[in-house]
């Protein structure tokens, strides 16, 4: 190592470490015009031109844990391709600013080249993402039941522990979070100009500062790009178009400048649910499987009298319309087979960034990226149960939150089928001249479909991104650089939902709906419209193809017009932005230690987060907080739920906050074999946040020529977000097994949140004997007062039971407080009436939770058979075990929520997600001359789903294991074509009692598709 260390000085002036030889795959792709490199802090090396860059040796390289080590052997310049010189830019690895510490980290980095993405068959980001052994529980899949309103997002959740705990940076500079509050939205980075992707798998607070807490994921631009590059690809998907991508990459190199453009578009097209068996799953399979007992056909009631109990009855046509009856007359609905598995989604990235030498020792870079992804028409069920009423008059009581609503005999729907009512409820509907419909029971649309879009209903979501950055570097002298920066970024999502407005469905089933309705008309007549909810105004069920040759009425079926004058968008747009500004300086101390120079660096931040939320005139809270405010003008109303019947209202928001950060850190070289590396920093978010200082402690021992050891432990910090700081509310919706459908759930923050802390600990070791490369690293993390919310449905659990008819608590002075959190639907006098089957809304709060405590192991390892079969042949193992996943007991208004238990292996305990114990990937790569072929198999454990909702017998879901196979030539002219089968076994995944009846954050619902792609160099 000391003849390699040597080598290196002698090829500079500056008295600091040159990159290891290891980085060599990460610098250098497939010929010589993409040499990707690009860092917060960049010193540049002269030495020989076009170093080898072939991609055997590359794949070599291929999921190399080794970041970080210098274990790999030296590397020779061939002679024939010495003589000219150009600058190669020297990279920090991510987790430190000191120059040389790719040389020396003690840090668990793995590192991705764009080559090693093309050998697995070039996966879009979030199949990318989802690969990778350390992270767990990535949306991009099913994104309407797993996130709401994120639709065509992704993100990156190392260790299972949520994606807000990972700071993912671009190029070493941070990226405003998306706005949905699920980290960064990495489907708006451009991959066309990806050259490689860093992860440091350890907590980073010392070093970048809040949400660093599980380790930094860092996306590195390519540079000194010379000449153009296209590529393409199609993959080929049983039931949808397929999905396609096409990027562009041009650069230009002169001696003190380079200039690089990239663009990309990638399409997803649909993929139906009922397009894989698997999906849709009978009731007696999965009754959580999109099963509801709110549905249409639905469920009504005739009250024959004050003091006597209702009548109920089902609509004649369930059968008909493809539901099936339930015990207590009730007709079952499946909403997923209006939804889709993947929905079509148009993603655009542009980027461009310039680089300039100004005089000898300072540099200028600037980078812009604009991006975009569209999702227009996410299929949804066609409406929901309504969760309030109408209350059209002028003094709103017992109707202000119970979802009834009362069908007048003169609707002509209700006439129609009398005929088919048996004599009791006929009689009963004729004396009482109206039924009433209860969001409880019934829903307006259903099996029927939407007549707006003869399927399901269409929601909206638009998401786009920008970002710039520019940044000086230089020196001062020969020991001391320096480097700063300013970076803005933003990110905006626009979401529209239709949903219906409660007094329109009231006005509308009295006859007086439409938009060409005059105040005063008589129902029915001079352009007022009647709404139908029965089954005889549907021909049928539109996603099962089910024809309704029972009582179908082509003239009692519902005018467009009326249904899309009831729905109305419950919409807004969210932008988040960070302004942050960097200063770093960095060197060597004038002495030594006897390992070598002291390397150093300190410097501080600036970060101005802001958060801004413009809704529209029907979402507004302060415009329309009461139900019946567009016919009344009520303002005044105790519970403000606003005017939909399910979606609850929001504020406009404009949220700013100011984060002030020092930092430093020292390299110490104790002895040759022995680095030691300090670092602490101080943030402060002032206001209700406060200030946090961590400091964090690396070791590095090269113990034998062939086996390195190396450990860290260190503190990090994470403060709320701003919404989450605030005493509003914004509701999700949640399936909630006691009520057996989607109930909506009021989110609220709390400014009294406390920041969340984590002691962070990582111990490992390293080896390299010849062409042998391993690693075993051991992680640790404690979470005091971990920031999260405090679960819905075991709020309703606890108080309700999991299955109707449990025994409850109402009453009970123990749950009193408790009791206050739900929302039921009126008696005649206005007074709750307590039970699960009155529920319409839940409280949840954003609590910081109890303790948790969370570790496992990471291993790689790796060999090269070099001259096999005349080629090069590597086989690799990459894995990640948790071992324990520990939460401490929740208590919430005094009851106990969850108990004290270890989720590792577990799915929804908690609130959690799906957490397996063991995820992980084999591959065997073989090249030749001109052609490569790689084998990668990806297993992820099986887990237990522990949600009281789930019935023992039926918790287990199983493994997912899939095989890829991709196969590369390398033609003339600089042009690659691959072909790739991906689950090659088609693999269908594990049930799960969910929506789709698999968990999107374990299985992939796509099964066997086939990829071609295209790349050309000019």
């Amino acid at each position: 190592m000391s003849a390699w260390r040597g080598s290196c000085e002698r090829l500079k002036t500056e008295t600091f470490r040159a990159v290891f030889v290891e980085r060599r795959a990460q610098l250098l792709l497939v010929g010589d015009n993409m040499i990707p490199s690009r860092s917060p802090w960049i010193r540049r090396v002269r030495t020989p031109r076009n170093p080898v860059a072939i991609e055997n040796k590359l794949r070599a390289s291929v999921r190399n844990v080794l970041a970080g080590s210098l274990l790999l052997s030296s590397f020779a310049v061939p002679a024939q391709q010495s003589g000219a010189v150009e600058e190669l830019e020297v990279v920090v690895v991510t987790g430190s600013y000191i120059e040389g510490t790719a040389e020396d980290a003690a840090l668990p980095v793995d590192v991705f080249t764009a080559a090693d993405l093309q050998m697995q068959g070039s996966p879009s980001m979030v199949d990318l993402v989802k690969s990778i052994p350390a992270v767990q529980g990535v949306l991009g899949e099913s994104n309407q039941f797993g996130s709401a309103q994120s639709t065509g997002s992704s993100n990156i959740n190392l260790r299972g522990i949520g994606a807000v705990r990972t700071l993912v940076l671009m190029n070493g500079r941070r990226l405003a979070g998306s706005p949905t509050g699920n980290g960064v939205d990495t489907n708006l980075l451009p991959m066309a100009a990806i050259g490689r992707i860093e992860v440091l798998k350890d907590g980073a607070a010392a070093t970048y500062g809040s949400d660093a807490v599980a380790g930094v994921v860092n996306f590195i631009t390519k540079t000194n790009v010379e000449g153009l590059s296209l590529d393409a690809s199609y993959s080929y998907i049983d039931g949808s178009d397929g999905d396609y991508s096409a990027n562009v990459l041009w650069g230009h190199r002169a001696d003190t400048w380079n200039f690089m453009v990239a663009g990309g578009y990638r399409h997803r097209s649909e993929l139906n649910t009922t397009d894989r068996d698997w999906a849709v799953r009978s009731f007696d399979e999965n009754p959580q499987g999109g099963y509801s007992s709110f549905g249409n056909p639905g469920k009504y009631n005739v009250t024959a009298g004050p003091t006597t109990d209702a009548q109920i009855f089902r609509d004649p046509g369930c059968a008909a319309l493809g539901g099936f009856g339930i015990d207590d007359e009730g007709c079952r609905f499946q909403y997923v087979t209006f939804d889709n598995l993947t929905e079509r989604e148009e993603h655009y990235q542009l980027y461009t960034e310039f680089n300039m030498d100004i005089g000898e020792k300072t540099g200028l870079h600037i980078e812009a990226l604009y991006a975009v992804h569209d999702a227009p028409e996410e299929n949804s069920s066609p409406s929901y149960g309504p969760q309030q009423g109408a209350n059209l008059t002028a003094t709103p009581t017992r109707n202000l939150v119970s979802p009834n609503y009362i069908v007048p005999l003169s609707n002509p729907g209700l006439r129609a089928i009398l005929p088919l009512l048996d004599a009791t409820d006929r009689a009963a509907v004729e004396a009482r001249r109206f039924v009433v419909a209860s969001g409880l029971q019934w829903r307006p649309l259903g099996n029927g479909g939407n007549p707006l879009t003869g399927e399901g209903k269409k929601d909206e979501r638009l998401f786009d991104g920008f970002r710039v950055s520019a940044s000086l570097d230089g020196e001062f002298g020969p020991n001391i650089g320096w480097n700063t920066a300013v970076t803005y970024s933003e990110n905006t999502r626009e979401t529209n939902t239709p949903d219906i407005l409660a007094y329109r469905l009231q006005l509308a089933l009295n006859g007086l709906g439409g938009p060409d309705c005059p105040a005063g008309a008589t129902a029915g007549s001079a352009g007022c419209l009647f709404f139908n909810p029965f089954s005889n105004a549907f021909a049928g069920n539109p996603s099962t193809g089910r024809v309704n040759d029972f009582n179908y009425d082509p003239s009692l079926a519902n005018n467009p017009a009326v249904i899309d004058w009831m729905f109305e968008d419950n919409g807004w747009e969210d932008t988040a932005s960070t302004l942050a500004v960097d200063l770093v300086f960095n060197g060597e101390l004038s002495w030594s230690l006897p390992g070598g120079a002291v390397g150093w660096a300190a410097g501080g931040q600036y970060r101005d987060e802001g958060f801004e939320r413009k809704v529209n005139f029907w979402t507004d809270i302060d415009q329309n907080p009461c139900v019946d405010t567009p016919i009344n003008g009520n303002t005044g109303c105790d519970t403000q739920f606003g005017v939909f019947t399910f979606f609850g209202p929001l504020r406009n928001q404009d949220l700013s906050r100011d984060v002030y950060g020092v930092f430093g850190e020292v390299n110490l070289p104790l002895f040759e074999s022995l680095q030691a590396q300090l670092a602490v920093r101080y943030e402060d978010y002032g206001g209700l946040v406060g200030s946090t200082t961590n400091p964090k402690i690396s070791l590095r021992w090269q113990a034998l020529d062939w086996l390195a050891l190396r450990g860290s432990a260190g503190s990090t910090f994470r403060g709320p977000q701003q919404t989450q700081l605030l005493d509003g509310f914004s509701t999700t919706l949640v399936y909630t097994g006691v009520n057996r459908g989607y109930k909506p759930y009021d989110n609220y923050g709390d400014p009294d949140l406390d920041p969340e802390e984590a002691d962070t600990f990582n111990v490992g070791a390293i080896v390299q004997a010849g062409d042998f490369k391993a690693s075993l690293d051991y992680w640790n993390f404690k979470f005091k007062n971990p920031i999260g919310t405090e679960g819905g449905t075991e709020l309703v659990a606890a108080f309700f039971g999991v299955d109707p008819g449990d025994p409850n608590f109402c009453d009970d002075p123990a749950y009193d407080n408790l009791q206050q959190r739900f929302t039921f639907t009126q008696d005649a006098s206005g007074n709750p009436i307590c039970s699960a089957s009155t529920l319409t809304r839940t409280r949840v709060n954003v609590i910081n939770g109890p303790e948790e405590r969370i570790s496992g192991l990471d291993a790689s390892l790796s060999y090269l058979f070099d001259g096999w079969f005349g080629g090069e042949l590597l086989v690799g193992v990459d894995g990640s075990y948790t071992l324990k996943y520990e939460r401490d007991a929740l208590f919430v208004e005094g009851i106990l929520i969850n108990d004290a238990d270890d989720y590792a292996g577990t799915r929804g305990g908690a609130g959690l997600g799906s957490l397996p114990e063991l995820r992980g990937s084999w591959y065997l790569d073989f090249s030749s001359g001109n052609h490569a072929v790689r084998w990668t198999s990806r297993y992820i454990d099986g887990v237990t789903d522990v949600r009281s909702s789930v019935p023992d017998g039926f918790r287990e879901i199983g493994s997912f294991l899939t095989h890829d196979l991709v196969y590369r030539l390398q033609l003339p002219g600089e042009t690659t074509l691959s072909a790739a089968v991906i689950n090659l076994t088609d693999r269908d995944p594990p049930l799960a009692r969910l929506d789709l009846s698999y968990d999107p954050f374990i299985g992939n619902p796509l099964g066997r598709y086939f990829k071609v792609s295209a790349i050309k160099q000019f």
